[in-house]
């Protein structure tokens, strides 16, 4: 994993010359999980600190390929892909429009063959997307009382039915409490 110095060193690198981009992107097809987890924390850095260098990258597709990383089997992976996608998500939100039917359809897939993690982060992103569609398969999740753990801010230790039913609340979904 890169040291914090590294990470610096590499952004600012990647702002002189867009190859450096190149190269991050190129290692998420890497084998190695620490090299590929490292790709996806220094995208996502350049996403919220560097907008405009990225636009060109997530038009091309970046936001669907790190969303397949959430079903990567090392944690540090999926963790880095989930906090890179809501970044995407949060500083390019057109996003939704320009892969909407792609995102919503593996999104669907993690909530419903994902570990518990992964069903919780794909609730949240369609509550963030506004998908009213999924709210029958999150419904099935609004009674489970297993916490979760996501590397997205305030989602620690809350269980996966108390984010269902928010998500729920949310979409406009009927409760049933």
């Amino acid at each position: 994993m890169l040291s914090q110095g590294d990470l610096e060193e590499i952004l600012i690198s990647a702002m002189k010359d867009k190859k450096y981009v190149d190269a991050i992107i190129e290692l998420l097809d890497e084998e190695n999980p620490g090299l590929k987890g490292d790709a996806l924390l220094l995208l996502g850095e350049l996403v919220s600190r560097h907008k405009d260098l990225m636009m060109e990258y997530v038009e091309e597709g970046l936001p669907l390929k790190t969303l397949f990383l959430v079903n990567d089997p090392d944690p540090y992976v999926k963790e880095n892909a989930m906090q890179t996608f809501e970044l995407m998500l949060r500083f390019f939100p057109w996003i939704e429009g320009m892969f909407r039917d792609e995102i919503i359809g593996e999104l669907i897939d993690i909530l419903e063959r994902g570990d518990k993690n992964r069903k919780a982060f794909a609730m949240l992103m369609l509550k963030k997307l506004r998908v009213k569609e999924a709210l029958p398969i999150i419904e099935q999740f609004k009674d489970v009382t297993e916490a979760v753990i996501l590397p997205l801010e305030g989602v620690k230790w809350v269980s996966l039915g108390e984010i269902a039913r928010e998500v729920i609340k949310d979409l406009g979904g009927e409760r049933n409490d």
